[in-house]
């Protein structure tokens, strides 16, 4: 019962998301999240809208929060990404480099869409020449897909 709950909250939530209507998104996705503290996509969305609020504090606690349920797996290296890209915003770079790093780690396989984030962390904290790597690597991962 409490599933199909989460689920109705999450999708209303990705909708008001959608729309821009950042203070419903974030009270029904939070409720989704308390639901089921496992549901990482909702968890994402949750972090987003807040990272859209201009509240990166928050959602960086909400995406370490969800590391704890998410152990394993491609859920695990997505919230890693979006924790990347939150601890960016909030400017915390060498714990993003982990988390990047803790994705990379968790998948495998390459990722276009992770080097692109790494570029622009490099890029950010000046290391350009590297940042130019990464970006060469996305751009021969995306033309050989």
């Amino acid at each position: 019962m409490s599933a199909i709950m989460a689920r109705r909250y999450y999708t209303r939530g990705l909708s008001e998301l959608k729309s821009n209507e950042l203070d419903d998104a974030c009270q029904d996705l939070q409720a989704a999240v308390q639901l089921i503290p496992s549901y990482y996509e909702a968890r994402m969305a949750y972090a987003t809208a807040l990272l859209k609020l201009k509240d990166p504090p928050r959602a960086i606690a909400t995406l370490r929060a969800g590391l704890h349920y998410t152990t394993s797996g491609p859920g695990r290296a997505l919230l890693c990404r979006a924790l990347g890209d939150a601890l960016v915003q909030g400017g915390d770079f060498l714990a993003a480099e982990q988390a990047f790093a803790e994705s990379q780690a968790t998948s495998p396989q390459d990722s276009a869409d992770l080097h692109d984030r790494l570029a622009r962390l490099r890029a950010r904290t000046g290391r350009f020449d590297e940042a130019f790597t990464e970006l060469l690597a996305a751009a021969r991962l995306s033309k050989s897909s």
